[in-house]
């Protein structure tokens, strides 16, 4: 009976926070995609946080398919740049692109203009970045 009631509590707690579509880790940091209802949420944790107390951050948007994109057609180009986007909920996303040790990097960058908060996310190349999105 107890067996049963722990499966049944941990599958509302899965359901409760959503589906997960991706993780991807890097050292002590880590970022993952999930899908809540018809959102989609990316949370990461930020560097900016101590290794004893990891702070997460969240974007919320509505479209995976178009995030992705944006995502991965930043890899394209080999200079150094930032694409920025302005998300629904007063958010603005920078996903600031550059090349380390000879390979092209993803960095996000967020500040939420409605409570003033500041995040930042460790690099990550275009293979997590797949990954991350449920692509082999």
């Amino acid at each position: 009976m107890r067996y049963k009631i722990f499966i049944y509590f941990l599958l509302l707690t899965i359901a409760s926070f959503g589906q997960e579509i991706g993780n991807v880790k890097s050292g002590n940091h880590s970022i993952k995609l999930l899908k809540n209802n018809n959102k989609f949420l990316i949370i990461y944790s930020d560097i900016n946080s101590h290794e004893n107390k990891l702070l997460e951050n969240t974007i919320q948007f509505s479209i995976k398919e178009s995030v992705y994109t944006i995502m991965m057609d930043g890899f394209k180009n080999h200079n150094s740049h930032q694409v920025i986007v302005y998300t629904d909920n007063d958010t603005i996303v920078k996903f600031e692109y550059q090349k380390i040790n000879g390979e092209q990097m993803l960095k996000i960058r967020q500040n939420n203009l409605a409570i003033n908060t500041f995040g930042s996310s460790t690099f990550y190349n275009k293979e997590q970045i797949s990954t991350l999105f449920g692509n082999p």
